[in-house]
């Protein structure tokens, strides 16, 4: 595995807030299923568990809280909480872990709701910014860190480890959006929460709405294989 961290410092160096959309895991007993699960793959020389607290499946890096006033980000919080409120709840399952080349990482189906959230986030950024910050991830792949690389770790023997392994798939529940800052020091990432968006629609996600962005039904990305995360 490579050092995640050092594929970030360039552009997220130790320290700096970034404005990050996230889904969080919900229950602190959905959190424990998922990190007790993996205890004896996640504390390997080389690498930083993610503590139950600070588990998230990102939606979108926004940008550095520098680089965005306040009225900005107010305008893009409103735009997402309006398109939200046309969007229901909905369920994700984390899939077993998985040995990626910067962490050990559970890929979350299905995509196209999650997908349908990174749309509406990244659509209200675009359009109240005018396209000019540049958004992360461009292709969406949604997915769950259990563990961080912060130097080189052999994945071979985790591989292998998955393999004989027992754990299962854990259900999550989404029922809203956070938008936080988040920073990291090399070893964990960690943030400030700014505000929650619920999803109080009705409409499953993904289905197409007059008003939504291009592209909201979420079904003509294809599903990358398992490259670094890219949070």
């Amino acid at each position: 595995m490579e050092d995640f961290f050092a594929g970030v410092a360039d552009r997220w160096p130790p320290g700096q807030e970034d404005y990050h959309w996230h889904v969080l895991p919900g229950p602190a007993a959905v959190r424990e299923c998922l990190s007790g699960q993996y205890q004896e793959l996640t504390h390997r020389p080389g690498l930083t568990p993610v503590a139950g607290q600070w588990m998230h499946i990102t939606v979108q890096h926004l940008a550095p809280v520098t680089q965005i006033s306040a009225g900005e980000i107010e305008q893009i919080t409103g735009l997402v909480r309006e398109r939200c409120a046309g969007i229901a709840p909905f369920a994700v399952t984390a899939g077993r872990a998985e040995a990626w080349n910067t962490g050990v990482v559970c890929p979350i189906r299905p995509g196209p709701p999650l997908r349908h959230l990174w749309e509406v986030t990244t659509g209200a950024a675009d359009e109240v910014t005018a396209g000019t910050l540049e958004t992360r991830p461009r292709v969406y792949y949604p997915h769950l860190t259990l563990a961080y690389a912060h130097d080189h770790a052999d994945h071979g023997p985790m591989r292998a480890w998955i393999t004989d392994s027992s754990a299962t798939e854990v259900a999550m529940p989404v029922t809203r959006l956070a938008l936080v800052a988040q920073q990291h020091d090399r070893r964990e990432i960690t943030w400030r929460l700014i505000d929650e968006v619920p999803l109080t629609g009705s409409t499953a996600p993904g289905t197409r709405r007059a008003g939504h962005i291009a592209g909201a039904d979420g079904t003509a990305t294809q599903e990358p294989g398992p490259h670094r995360p890219d949070r």
